[in-house]
């Protein structure tokens, strides 16, 4: 399982003054209000973006582990236009991960295996099964690759494909 995605949000605890926009580096910041109503922070590993409220996100990173470096170069990025002290830092609200388990799935069976509650499958609409479990979502395709999504932290995730596969080397 590779981690292809982390997200996480927070509140910089004052208004963001959209007008200094400008006087950031415009090889860090990007903002065009007849695209979008917030600003777009680029940093080295990620992005981020602003909005006028102060909330933030941060996305496009490789791992939880670059929230911190990446959370501190954001914030030295926007010291001259807001007071960095005043910010909370980040929380991860969601974990995308893939997987290819190198199989052709049944997914007809496995809908059977993973218990109709916690499935969608409608082969005419998405091709790929929609399997819904207490910490996150799994999209499995026949073609064995499987990509995971709705997670807190990479241990549930794994713990998650773990039992994952185990139901699904039961079907196959």
């Amino acid at each position: 399982m590779q981690i292809t995605n982390v997200v996480a949000s927070g509140d910089l605890h004052q208004p963001v003054p959209f007008p200094r926009l400008p006087e950031l580096p415009d090889t860090a910041c990007r903002y065009d209000p007849e695209i979008y109503h917030g600003a777009y922070i680029l940093l080295s590993r990620g992005k981020a973006t602003i909005y006028r409220s102060g909330k933030y996100i941060i996305y496009g990173l490789a791992s939880p582990d670059d929230l911190a470096p990446a959370y501190k170069e954001f914030l030295a990025i926007l010291s001259p236009i807001i007071e960095p002290a005043l910010a909370s830092p980040p929380a991860i609200r969601n974990i995308v991960g893939m997987d290819d388990l190198r199989i052709t799935i049944p997914l007809s069976r496995l809908v059977v295996a993973l218990r109709m509650e916690h499935v969608e499958y409608e082969p005419e609409q998405f091709p790929g099964l929609i399997y819904r479990g207490d910490n996150g979502t799994a999209l499995i395709f026949s073609s064995g690759k499987v990509i995971l999504a709705g997670f807190k932290d990479p241990g549930t995730m794994a713990e998650f494909a773990s039992g994952l596969k185990e139901k699904i080397a039961g079907v196959v």
